[in-house]
């Protein structure tokens, strides 16, 4: 599945809820973001719950995603090809 697929469900998880899907709460978010990710730091000896902190973690970015309707396939490749000439093709 593509990564627009899963910040398309986030869009749709957040019009469901009736949140703002506009960009307005992105600092909010990245509060989110940052709790979340003291969270990771707290649980990285537990696979489960780690793997869990991934996963909302990603959510969250892909709700912002969402909110500014970016082409997250795009950037991917773009950040793929980047790494590629950066690490590899030297």
């Amino acid at each position: 599945m593509s990564l627009n697929n899963y910040r398309d469900e986030a869009g749709d998880f957040l019009n469901k809820i009736g949140a703002k899907n506009d960009g307005s709460n992105t600092n909010e978010k990245i509060s989110m973001l940052e709790e979340e990710f003291n969270i990771l730091k707290e649980v990285t000896n537990n696979p489960d719950k780690l793997k869990h902190q991934i996963y909302d973690m990603l959510f969250i970015l892909f709700e912002i995603a969402s909110d500014y309707k970016f082409d997250i396939d795009n950037e991917w490749d773009k950040g793929r090809k980047h790494k590629q000439e950066k690490y590899i093709s030297k």
